[in-house]
């Protein structure tokens, strides 16, 4: 059994231990799932219509949404079939 001295000793290194986790998930780990879930949202609220950039780059318009997959129209006549995940944000009325 540790005698008080030797707890005395241990405790300053636990308490650094325990800030350095908990500022490693309010730096790191907090902001992270808050991007996640920010971006959960999109992935579920996308509609008809909707102008939107995707993962690769590509502009384009929503014209059908489906379970996991979503069509954007990127030109006259040019429709990909794209995973949902894949639309990273909608456009801004400065981009389109």
């Amino acid at each position: 059994m540790l005698e008080g001295l030797e707890m005395r000793q241990l405790l300053p290194p636990l308490i650094f231990a325990v800030a350095m986790l908990a500022l490693f998930w309010y730096m790191i780990m907090r902001p992270a799932k808050q991007r996640q879930d920010k971006h959960n949202e999109l992935v579920k609220s996308l509609e008809n219509g909707d102008k939107v950039i995707t993962a690769g780059g590509i502009y384009g318009t929503v014209v059908r949404v489906l379970d996991k997959t979503v069509q954007l129209k990127i030109a006259d006549g040019v429709v990909l079939t794209m995973d949902r995940r894949a639309v990273r944000r909608r456009q801004t009325e400065e981009e389109g």
